[in-house]
């Protein structure tokens, strides 16, 4: 009971204390929770009792989760699981202060503590210099690309810890550390999610574009694990025919009104098929899926993945730091791309490059020349469609350099 219990109790104890209320408190009077956004952690702090109140929140809140398991390991010589509970502990403790009706901040900076002390253990003791170093640039470019794009911390993490874990899984053996690592990575993931939602920082401000929209397009990937399980041709023509039945329903939708006006309607509350500006024209989900037979139909498969990765990540990044943060239109054509957009889905299209590099799947320097090439097709106002033209023109240049 000693080793294995009291180490999380003791976790969970320092968790609970909470410096970012208990020092304002006792020092003078005053209650962090009935100021800025409420919570009792480091920002907040900052916000409202400034910088040097800050750093000594800081300082703590970062530290407690590292100390819990240290007093684990050295003090009880705990096993590996208790240890990484003691940890996980403090995280609860920092959430659930029982002092407080256990409504205490977010764990933010406890889970972000350990975080960076294994992701050092780990990289130093798994990852070679070189592998490490390579991870390091790719991590820095995309961290400066999103956050020069959008300037918004929580939309920062969301972006950056998947692209980290993915860089974990691909380099590192699997571990209960690994595991550890990624559970932090999604707790993270999590809470800054849901400070975007809390803080309505993050919204569709277009009525004319249909938010499940933005988010099926990954699921066109599905097509190349399809293509794991059945022939080359059988997969061509499934996709033929989804093709075939989506440009039935196009033609259908413009040339009967009464059929147009049911497909466009909205269906139920903030959700429709089809984009208003789509009444009269091919959808959108007919030329991707265009684009996706054509890229199938032309490229080996190395090329394909690359290609369809651009379009599918990163249009989808495209537009979510378009709608949300763009601010420098480039071209005042219909689509309006910005600056911001096109950032989002260079960052997108690098990194599908780094991960299909680490795969093995395709040389770094000919998937960096894709992606530069995608991304340029993507913003100028080519007459053909980008869902077609990002796919076709940046496999057609790789399979050139290949």
């Amino acid at each position: 009971m000693i080793v294995n219990i009291f180490p999380i109790i003791i976790g969970y104890l320092l968790g609970s204390i909470l410096p970012g209320y208990l020092i304002p408190k006792w020092e003078d009077g005053i209650d962090i929770r009935t100021l800025g956004d409420g919570n009792p952690g480091t920002t907040n702090v900052k916000r409202t009792l400034g910088f040097h109140m800050a750093i000594l929140t800081g300082l703590y809140d970062c530290s407690k989760g590292l100390l819990a398991m240290f007093i684990a390991k050295e003090i009880f010589h705990s096993q590996e699981l208790v240890i990484y509970l003691s940890g996980i502990s403090a995280i609860l403790g920092h959430v659930a202060p029982f002092y407080l009706g256990f409504r205490g901040g977010r764990g933010v900076a406890t889970a972000t503590g350990m975080l960076i002390f294994t992701l050092a253990k780990v990289a130093v003791r798994d990852i070679s210099p070189l592998e490490l170093l390579n991870s390091l640039i790719y991590l820095s470019f995309f961290t400066l690309c999103i956050y020069c794009s959008t300037w918004d911390e929580n939309f920062l993490a969301v972006t950056v810890l998947p692209m980290v874990a993915l860089t974990l899984i691909f380099l590192v053996k699997l571990s209960s550390e690994l595991v550890f690592l990624l559970g932090l990575i999604s707790f993270i993931f999590v809470v800054s999610v849901m400070n975007m939602r809390r803080l309505k920082m993050f919204t569709i401000k277009s009525e004319n574009l249909p938010l499940w929209r933005v988010f099926i397009r990954p699921a066109g990937m599905s097509f190349f694990f399809l293509g794991m399980a059945i022939s080359r041709r059988a997969l061509i023509t499934l996709i033929g025919i989804v093709l075939f039945v989506s440009f039935i329903a196009d033609s259908l939708r413009i040339l009967h009104k009464k059929t147009g006006d049911f497909l466009s309607r909205e269906i139920t509350r903030g959700f429709r098929v089809y984009k208003a500006k789509e009444r009269k024209r091919i959808s959108s989900i007919t030329t991707f899926l265009l684009g996706v037979l054509l890229t199938f139909l032309l490229f080996k498969e190395s090329i394909a993945i690359a290609s369809l990765s651009f379009l599918v990540f990163g249009d989808m990044m495209a537009k979510i730091v378009g709608i949300n943060y763009g601010k420098r239109v480039i071209f005042n054509s219909e689509a309006k791309k910005t600056l911001e957009g096109l950032i989002g889905f260079f960052s997108i299209s690098i990194s599908s490059a780094y991960f299909l590099w680490l795969s093995n799947m395709l040389p770094l320097w000919i998937g960096i020349v894709g992606a530069i090439v995608a991304s340029i097709v993507e913003v100028f106002p080519f007459p053909v469609d980008d869902n077609v033209s990002v796919p076709v023109i940046s496999g057609a240049i790789m399979s050139f350099l290949l």
